[in-house]
C-alpha cells in the first residue's frame, strides 16, 4: 500500500436521513425541538435562496466571520454552494449554505444576525436542512465538522453542543498530508486554543491586506 503521508484525526457529526421524518424529529434533543417550534411561532420561515438573496446574505456571513476572527470566503466562492435563508417579515436574518455530493449533503457555512438569535433562526435552519435532505433522497446530512478536545468556555465547544442536539453521531476519520508541518500545526491548534486564536488573527490581517 502506498504511503499516504502523515495523518491527523478529524471529526464531524452525521445524521442518518434514511430514518422517517417522525423518527428524526423524535431523535432531536428537547432544546432543538423547542427552538424549531419557537422559530415557527415567531413567524420565521426558511426557504431556498434566490440569486438576489446572496447579495443580502453575504454581509451577514462576512460579519459573522469577523466576530469569529475568521476571514470570509469571497462571494463567488460561497456561491458554488446551495443557499437557504431564514426570514422574518421578508427580511433575511440568517442562512446556511450546503454542498451536495452523491447521497450526502454537507453544511458548508452558517451565519445569522445576533439581534435575532432569541428567535431561534438557526434551529429552524438545521431542521429545515434535515427536511430538505430527507425529501430529496439524501441519506446523510453532515453538519460540517466537530471540534475534538474543545473545552467549556470555548466558542467551538458551544458550537459542538449545538450540533449534538440534532440526533446525529460523531464520526472520526483521518486526513493525510506529506507536509509534516501542516499536520503538526493542526495538532497544535487542536490542543492549544491560543494557537488557534493567533492563526485566525494572522489570517484576518492577511485577508485585509
Amino acid at each position: 500500500m502506498a504511503w499516504k503521508g502523515f495523518k491527523d484525526i478529524q471529526a464531524t457529526i452525521e445524521i442518518d436521513l434514511t430514518k422517517t421524518l417522525e423518527e428524526l424529529w423524535k431523535g432531536l434533543d428537547k432544546d432543538a425541538r423547542w427552538g424549531v417550534n419557537k422559530a415557527k411561532k415567531e413567524g420565521l420561515i426558511m426557504q431556498e435562496a434566490k440569486e438576489e438573496d446572496w447579495q443580502k446574505f453575504y454581509p451577514i456571513y462576512a460579519d459573522t466571520c469577523k466576530r469569529g476572527i475568521i476571514p470570509p470566503l469571497p462571494l463567488e466562492e460561497t456561491k458554488k454552494s446551495k443557499l437557504f435563508v431564514c426570514k422574518k417579515d421578508a427580511n433575511i436574518i440568517a442562512g446556511a449554505a450546503v454542498k451536495q455530493k452523491d447521497e450526502k449533503i454537507e453544511l458548508f457555512l452558517n451565519a445569522s444576525l445576533p439581534k435575532f438569535l432569541n428567535l431561534q433562526p438557526n434551529n429552524l435552519i438545521y431542521w429545515g436542512l434535515i427536511e430538505y435532505g430527507k425529501n430529496n433522497n439524501f441519506k446523510v446530512l453532515d453538519l460540517g465538522g466537530y471540534q475534538l478536545k474543545a473545552k467549556p468556555g470555548n466558542k467551538l465547544y458551544e458550537v459542538n453542543r449545538f450540533k449534538e442536539r440534532w440526533g446525529g453521531r460523531i464520526v472520526t476519520y483521518h486526513i493525510h498530508s506529506k507536509n509534516p508541518l501542516y499536520i503538526l500545526g493542526r495538532k497544535i491548534i487542536r490542543n492549544f486554543p491560543v494557537a488557534k486564536k493567533i492563526r485566525d488573527k494572522m489570517r484576518m490581517i492577511k485577508s485585509a491586506t
